[in-house]
Parts: C-alpha cells; sequence; structure tokens
C-alpha cells in the first residue's frame, strides 16, 4: 500500500468504530453519528459493520488450497474469507456488491446475488477490465495475451509519462530527499527518486481518471475490481484498501459533474474563478483548507498536482486530483485569468473560498447545488492504494475463483459448508 505522511493518518471512523476492543457494542448513535462522516448512509454502514468478520476470523493463512492449485501465500488464499462474505450497499444502479477482494469477487457476486443482479454488477466489471486492458495495450502497442503459464514483464508508463514526473518532481520541490519506496518500484530497476514520483504519480492519475465519470459507489468499487484483474493479468497486483466498500474520496462521496452541471454553472456564475472552485469542490469533496491552498502552478493538463497544505516528505504524500473532461475548460479558465491579473498571486482559486469556505458555499447556493462531504486527500481510498509488481509482488491462489476473477473459468467453485 502507499506509504503516508504519519502526521496526516489518524484511525478512520470507521476503523474506530469497528475496533472490537474499544467498543463491545455500538449504540444507535454511534452508528448514526459516523454515518454523516464516512459519507455513507446509516443502513450501509451498520450493514457493513454486522458483515465485518470477528477479530482473527478473517483469514486461514495455513489451510491447504483446493487440489490441483498452487498455494502462494497472499491473505485472502484461505477458504474462510470467502464464506464470511458480506453484501454492502452499493447505488441505484448495483444495489448491493460483495465486500471481497479481487480474488474472490466476482465469484462471490455470482454465488450470492440473483442472476439479474450480477448480469449487471458483471457488465460493469467486465468493462473495468477491458478498459484497463486497453490501455495496457496502447502503452505496449501489442495486443494483450492473458496467459498465465506465460511470465509477462510488468507494463506501467511511457517515456513521456516519465518526463512529466520529473517535471512534476521539479516543480513540487521536495523539502528533504526521498527515500526509494521498494513496494512501488520493480525488482532490480536500479530505483531513484524518480522512479518512486513516476508510480505513484503515475498510480494515482491512472486510478482517479479511471472513475472520473462513475455514477456511484456501487459502480465505481466493482469497476475497480475490474481493473484489479487486468493489473493481475499484466503481471502487477494493484491493491486497493480493505474497506473500500466504505472508503471515502473520488467515485465514492464525491458528486458526479456532468456536462449539464457545468452549464449550470457558467451561466450563474461569471467570475472564472468561482467556478472553478466550485467544480472542483464537486469532483474532489476537499476541505476548504485544502481548495485554498491549490497553487496556480498544480495545473498540468487533466489533473492538479501539489503539495498541499500540511506538507510531506515523499512522493505518495503528493495531492492528485484528476479533472473530469467536463471541468476542464472551467480549470484553465481560472489559470489564465489569475495568471493574467496585474497583481497575480500565488494561488488557483484566490478569493473563491473564503473563510471556512464562505465564498464557495455561496456560489454552491447561487448555482443550487449541494456540495459533497469533505474528506481530506489523505483520507481518500486513492492515497491509500498501492501498486506491487515483479519480485515484489506475491501471488494470490490459482483456484477456480481466481481464474473466473480473471474470466477465464466458465464458472466459479464451490464452497464448502453451503
Amino acid at each position: 500500500m502507499t506509504e503516508t505522511s504519519g502526521p496526516t493518518l489518524r484511525p478512520s471512523p470507521l476503523d474506530r468504530l469497528a475496533e472490537p476492543e474499544e467498543n463491545k457494542e455500538l449504540s444507535v448513535e454511534d452508528v448514526r453519528s459516523a454515518s454523516r462522516r464516512p459519507g455513507m448512509p446509516e443502513p450501509a454502514l451498520r450493514q457493513w459493520l454486522t458483515g465485518r468478520p470477528a477479530p482473527g476470523a478473517g483469514v486461514a493463512r495455513n489451510q491447504p488450497p483446493e487440489p490441483g492449485t498452487r498455494q502462494m501465500g497472499y491473505r485472502d488464499a484461505g477458504r474462510a474469507s470467502r464464506i464470511e462474505v458480506a453484501m454492502t450497499t452499493g447505488d441505484h444502479l448495483l444495489s448491493r456488491i460483495p465486500d471481497s477482494d479481487v480474488a474472490t469477487f466476482r465469484a462471490d457476486a455470482y454465488r450470492r446475488l440473483t442472476p439479474e443482479e450480477f448480469a449487471r454488477v458483471d457488465a460493469v466489471y467486465a468493462a473495468g477490465l477491458e478498459a484497463t486492458c486497453r490501455w495496457f495495450a496502447a502503452r505496449t502497442g501489442h495486443p494483450c495475451r492473458h496467459d498465465l503459464d506465460r511470465r509477462v514483464d510488468p507494463v506501467w508508463l511511457t517515456g513521456e509519462e516519465r518526463a512529466q514526473a520529473e517535471y512534476l518532481r521539479t516543480v513540487l520541490r521536495p523539502r528533504r530527499p526521498l527515500r526509494p519506496s521498494r513496494r512501488f518500484l520493480p525488482g532490480g530497476s536500479g530505483p531513484g527518486r524518480i522512479d518512486e514520483w513516476l508510480d505513484i504519480v503515475g498510480l494515482y492519475r491512472f486510478l482517479g481518471a479511471f472513475v472520473a465519470g462513475s455514477p456511484g459507489r456501487g459502480h465505481t468499487v466493482v469497476r475497480l475490481r475490474g481493473a484489479q484483474a487486468a493489473f493481475l493479468l499484466h503481471g502487477m497486483r494493484l491493491d486497493l484498501p480493505a474497506d473500500l466498500n466504505a472508503s471515502v474520496g473520488p467515485g465514492m462521496s464525491t458528486v458526479r459533474l456532468d456536462e449539464r452541471t457545468v452549464e449550470c454553472i457558467r451561466s450563474r456564475v461569471s467570475d472564472p474563478v468561482d467556478a472553478a472552485a466550485l467544480a472542483t469542490a464537486l469532483f474532489t469533496g476537499a476541505a476548504m483548507v485544502e481548495l485554498a491552498s491549490v497553487p496556480r502552478t498544480a495545473l498540468t493538463g487533466d489533473a492538479l498536482i501539489f503539495t498541499g497544505p500540511v506538507g510531506y516528505a515523499r512522493a505518495a504524500d503528493a495531492y492528485v486530483w484528476v479533472v473530469p473532461p467536463s471541468a476542464q475548460a472551467l480549470l484553465r479558465e481560472a489559470y489564465l485569468y489569475q495568471e493574467n491579473r496585474a497583481e497575480r498571486g500565488p494561488k488557483l482559486f484566490a478569493g473563491a473560498i473564503g473563510g471556512a469556505g464562505r465564498v464557495l458555499r455561496a456560489t454552491a447556493a447561487q448555482c443550487a447545488v449541494a456540495l459533497p462531504e469533505q474528506h481530506h486527500w489523505h483520507r481518500s481510498w486513492i492515497c491509500r492504494a498501492g501498486l506491487l509488481r515483479g519480485v515484489e509482488q506475491p501471488e494470490y491462489v490459482r483456484n477456480t475463483d481466481l481464474l473466473f476473477a480473471l474470466r477465464l473459468a466458465p464458472r466459479p467453485g464451490t464452497v464448502r459448508g453451503e
């Protein structure tokens, strides 16, 4: 998983609420209070809590694998984790989704959903897998083979993106030397600073763009599980938070910024900076202090990349907000307006936020749009994601459920005890 700076990370409300030793019993008010903070409705939160496995019961690490398969040591390899599956609330399109990692997600959906529900989930899953494979194919120039018996060299980013990572590292000016993160680097490549920036900034940009048009939480989760399957097919493992179904951040707790909303903002807001600040608040769900700290130099094509108000020491601490296509023109107009002002300041949204967000809230009221719940970037699911590849990557059990997850088997295996 991504390493993030210690001062900016604390246990999430969900983690504190679900801590078995600290909370023997959950009151109605505990659940109601927590449901307002992570951006989940109260029934979904209670369902998530009651579906969590008991301490120490989640994984049977030493259980034998299925006959004819290889045990590779990944934490979800055991049989027990497949039996204890929680079905969580998704969205209006995908009402129920399994709280499972990629190795068993599609199989759990097949076994626990109605055929109609599974068909809807599987269509989004397949679309996520195929979109990721197209993304990889565009970088290699070769079609995907998906042959698990043939070792594939991990594929990630291109030379053009490497140059951009070097530029970003120069612009952001790290405050002290960066230590290479082995977790994010390919084995034997001679890791250095640029490798860490290339991997982390590239991964965050990919994930942000991947969910930019998502209509809701359920769609985002299912699409990401499909992306994880595609990464496995290409020799890499995309690690996502264990509580992904209840996470916050882009595509989870944010507002989908479609063309209609953008046109509404344009028609009601004359100041381009105010308009861009409101759009950014909608697609990021960022805290007011974070929005106020965005520098003009953060805008790089389709993303805002900067260091944030807290500071940082490593590439993993950088903010990477991918701008949806519908909002990119608004951001460019705000940048040009600030760039051409007589008294040019360093902040992109200068004058558009106000104390405690007063100006931004007034802009939202003027446009009759509701701001999403605010969550700091370092609590978002993207910032908690990670990439493992090469010798650093533990492998999954190669069994029927995994092959079904990779769409290489027609149906999943059976589960004992059911």
